[in-house]
């Protein structure tokens, strides 16, 4: 059985005006998604684990 870890990223797009990089991701941990623009979705797939299931029998 292969087992697959699956990842979806949104990456968003959002301007915030501030002094220094530590201000603007500070401002932007309080600002609702619903105001962020979307710029694209990416899904990849990783394999974890492959091994052969054996039929007891």
């Amino acid at each position: 059985m292969k087992t697959f870890q699956v990842r979806q990223s949104i990456h968003y797009d959002l301007l915030v005006a501030a002094g220094s990089e530590q201000e603007a991701i500070l401002k932007s941990r309080v600002i609702p998604l619903t105001q962020w623009e979307t710029e694209n979705t990416e899904i990849t797939a990783e394999l974890v684990d492959e091994t052969e299931e054996i039929d007891d029998y």
